[in-house]
């Protein structure tokens, strides 16, 4: 019996593993819920389990490998018999790669409270039952959608969504693009060498939209973003310019050269945020006005950034970071998952305080938002996606019991508890 309840656990930490990575089946969450409801020992754990003060120290011992002390304490506060060698207070010291299992329960134990809270507000979502206050408001603020705006070189706006029925762009007497279903894409055209004509697109705050331009590349806009770009390329180089965020899929292309190189400029209020330089690649630049830092990641191929006299060349998997106040170019691993979650419908925080949770939440969900007290020390971990109401993701950090949310019309305000 106790070896069932052991193997029990895992299963379990196993699927709540599978939800935070964002891989969980529907069968597999039908499960979840299932054990959550069926005794209110398993709600009390979660209840544990979300308890900051709790996984402070659990955190504390992940941080220092100490795998035996970690799967202990889940293990007892589970109400579970440890399993030997763990019960002993003279246990060996047990390596990653020795207990695969036990570190695979630790592992997916050790989830931060956002996360597992996560689990219990969908379940409570639908039997009706909350153990904490609603969010305070009754606005309803819907998630962003497909929406953006096309300023044609003549400056003509043509509003760019949703809809059933296809809306064509009409330049200089002929077609240039067309869209679509959230998709605007450009007819091929032969480059010319002057006497350009450039367009833009712009999302606004709640709104992203992909374009296809010209050469085939495909651009993603998040929200609050824009994208200029000439119609068609010239012959020498194929040039664009971006505010905000987007991720790019550049086309592999050659011009009157060998080379048609792809030059994304980098525009930000006051300064420019650098140069990015690519022939054929996958990539995510984010350089909003309001973040410290223009962030270029790689996730295939390869692109060179350059600020200035500074300059450094990626390969896959890494991103350089541009800080405008120390004027520094540094390059690091990338975490590409969170970095272009944003593409995939999702929010993915990894331990993300919580200014910078809410200025993806402004972007994305077109709201403002004010603080009280000091936030500097509150952090979230989750995986969340992006067509959620605002209201149901704020719950769940409402519940975490540090943060008070207040919304009035499109505004949040933020109070430390």
């Amino acid at each position: 019996m106790k070896e069932e309840r052991i193997d029990e656990a895992l299963r379990i930490a196993a699927l709540i593993q599978q939800l935070r990575a964002g891989r969980i089946t529907e069968e597999e969450l039908q499960v979840l819920k299932a054990w959550i409801a069926a005794d209110k020992a398993n709600e009390a754990t979660f209840r544990q389990l979300s308890d900051p003060v709790y996984w402070k120290d659990e955190l504390q011992a992940i941080s220092k490998y100490d795998i035996n002390a970690l799967t202990q304490r889940i293990f007892t506060s589970a109400n579970l018999p440890l399993p030997a060698p763990y019960a002993g207070a003279d246990r060996p010291a047990v390596g990653l790669w020795r207990r695969p299992v036990f570190w695979k329960w630790s592992a997916a134990a050790a989830v931060l409270c956002f996360t597992l809270i996560a689990i219990r507000h969908i379940t409570t979502r639908q039997t009706g039952k909350h153990a904490y206050e609603p969010v305070a408001g009754g606005v309803q603020i819907n998630p962003g959608g497909n929406k953006a705006t096309l300023v044609l070189g003549n400056g003509a706006m043509v509003a760019l969504k949703d809809s059933t029925a296809d809306t064509v762009a009409m330049q200089g007497g002929s077609l240039v693009a067309q869209q679509k279903a959230g998709v605007l894409v450009y007819h091929k055209a032969d480059a010319v060498t002057q006497g350009e004509i450039w367009n833009t697109v712009a999302t606004p705050k709640g709104g992203k939209y992909e374009v296809v331009l010209s050469d085939g590349t495909h651009v993603f806009l998040n929200a609050a973003s824009t994208v200029k770009f000439p119609v068609p390329f010239n012959k020498y180089n194929r040039e664009v310019v971006l505010t905000g965020e987007a991720y790019f899929e550049v086309a592999h292309a050659s011009g009157e050269k060998e080379e048609w190189p792809f030059l994304v400029k980098i525009r930000r209020a006051g300064d420019d945020g650098g140069v990015v330089k690519v022939l054929g690649t996958h990539f995510n630049i984010m350089a909003y006005d309001d973040e410290k830092v223009v962030k270029t990641t790689l996730v295939e191929g390869s692109v060179n950034m350059r600020k200035g006299v500074n300059a450094v060349t990626l390969k896959p998997g890494q991103q350089s970071l541009w800080f405008p106040q120390t004027n520094t170019l540094q390059v690091k691993p990338a975490d590409l998952e969170a970095e272009i979650a944003w593409k995939k419908g999702r929010f993915l925080f990894r331990s993300t305080d919580i200014e910078t949770i809410m200025r993806q939440l402004s972007r994305w969900y077109d709201v403002t938002v004010d603080y009280n007290g000091d936030m500097t020390d509150i952090r979230f971990a989750g995986n969340i996606e992006r067509k959620e109401n605002i209201r149901e993701l704020i719950e769940i950090l409402e519940a975490d019991g540090r943060l008070r949310f207040q919304i009035t019309g499109n505004k949040i305000i933020v109070s430390r508890i």
